[in-house]
């Protein structure tokens, strides 16, 4: 959930005509039993409010169709949250109150707002605070039962860690990717059609939109997508094979198709480049100083002439005079900067400058602007440490043991659907 969430008001009416009218649970939703997991029920009240949930955190439900192979997916996840809740019961692994409410709130900070108004624009959009805490207590406790039953069976040794440094080494200067996940189980044949086709309604609404993080949050069986399916930097050797080529041929910010694998289907993107232990674009620092034109600035023959005198800036010192001489609305500093953070238009502007010049005239739709670089900081090279490494290491052959440990607790439930 990386964007604000009042960026989806927008959708209330859509998840008002597919589920009704925010409003309390209702005796019939309560009493109609979905599924039983074990011992545990799963209620028709239950799939609704968390389908709610979705659409409201993801914009991933716009028509009917689309409701229908949610609702599936919903109940599958549901299943899925009660058997990590039971196990983590067998094994005497409880989660505080306490707890849940501080991984809540870590979400409300990710949308920049308050826990009471992430609470407040949840129930405006008719999904509620209990339904998200009931999911985040399930991946907290599964997180707990994983770390207790396999990460001590983990064996990461000296030899593998120094093996993956001197990979690093030896591709210097070589592409680096950072991916985003999202994995999707089909554990059975006869889940695979309707796993892929969930897996190609959510590309679509990736594509159209809606938030990669968000939906790996809601979606991805795979550990990362507690923080948003972020997988870190990986060379291409160091590739999950399966997804390889994909994200090889994807650019920045691209979605690929789903990608088939054993077990499931993949969803990628490529969140960033860079290249392997050389210095980040991106972590430079820079200071700009900018001119402001207004609206009219815009005119190709205003823009030439804004130019035209720009060019000949050597220095911040002279900003102030020569937006005097333009006759500019404004200038002003604008300090100190990560490369990274700049929009990707001023990003692409500025990278190619030297101290002391300016870009050509930006048109921001509002006014124009000529940013002056005048100064900049190179970012440092970082050399993972050896405990850096073991714990990327020892993360992915956690996931794919948590994936395998579902699996066997799928097969031994019992589980009835209604």
């Amino acid at each position: 959930m990386t964007r604000r969430i009042t960026t989806l008001a927008g959708l209330l009416l859509v998840i008002a005509s597919l589920f009704g009218p925010a409003s309390a649970q209702t005796p019939d939703d309560v009493q109609k039993i979905v599924a039983v997991v074990n011992d545990d029920i799963i209620s028709e009240y239950d799939v609704k409010e968390r389908m709610r949930l979705i659409a409201a955190t993801t914009g991933a439900v716009r028509s009917q169709e689309e409701y229908d192979q949610l609702r599936k997916t919903v109940v599958q996840m549901l299943v899925d949250e009660k058997l990590e809740l039971q196990e983590a019961k067998e094994q005497k692994i409880s989660v505080s109150d306490e707890d849940v409410q501080q991984r809540f709130n870590e979400l409300a900070a990710r949308n920049n707002i308050s826990a009471s108004q992430f609470t407040q624009e949840l129930e405006r959009m008719g999904a509620s605070k209990d339904t998200i805490m009931n999911q985040v207590k399930a991946g907290m406790a599964w997180e707990e039962v994983i770390n207790a039953r396999l990460r001590p069976f983990l064996a990461i040794g000296d030899a593998e860690v120094q093996s993956y440094l001197d990979n690093l080494k030896s591709n210097k200067g070589q592409p680096e990717y950072r991916i985003g996940e999202i994995f999707l189980a089909a554990d059975s044949p006869e889940k695979e059609t309707e796993t892929r086709q969930t897996a190609e309604r959510l590309v679509r609404q990736i594509r159209d939109g809606a938030d990669f993080g968000a939906v790996a949050r809601q979606f991805s069986d795979l550990a990362t997508g507690a923080v948003g399916g972020d997988s870190g930097w990986v060379i291409a050797d160091h590739i999950n094979p399966d997804i390889k080529n994909q994200v090889l041929a994807l650019h920045e910010g691209e979605v690929s198709d789903p990608i088939p694998v054993t077990g499931g289907f993949y969803i990628v993107t490529v969140i960033d480049k860079r290249r392997v232990l050389s210095p980040d674009p991106d972590e430079a620092k820079v200071d700009l100083k900018q001119i402001i034109f207004d609206s009219s600035a815009s005119d190709p023959a205003q823009q030439k002439r804004i130019e035209s005198q720009t060019a000949s800036i050597n220095s911040c010192d002279e900003v102030p005079s020569v937006a005097k001489t333009l006759g500019a609305k404004d200038f002003g500093d604008l300090g100190t900067v990560s490369m990274g953070d700049l929009p990707r238009a001023v990003n692409q502007a500025v990278r190619g400058l030297k101290v002391g010049q300016a870009t050509k005239p930006l048109n921001t739709g509002q006014d124009v602007r000529v940013l002056v670089l005048c100064g900049k900081t190179d970012a440092e090279v970082h050399e993972p440490t050896p405990a850096e490494i073991e714990d990327f290491l020892s993360n992915q052959r956690l996931a794919m043991m948590a994936r395998r440990y579902l699996r066997d607790l799928r097969r031994d439930a019992i589980i009835v659907y209604k």
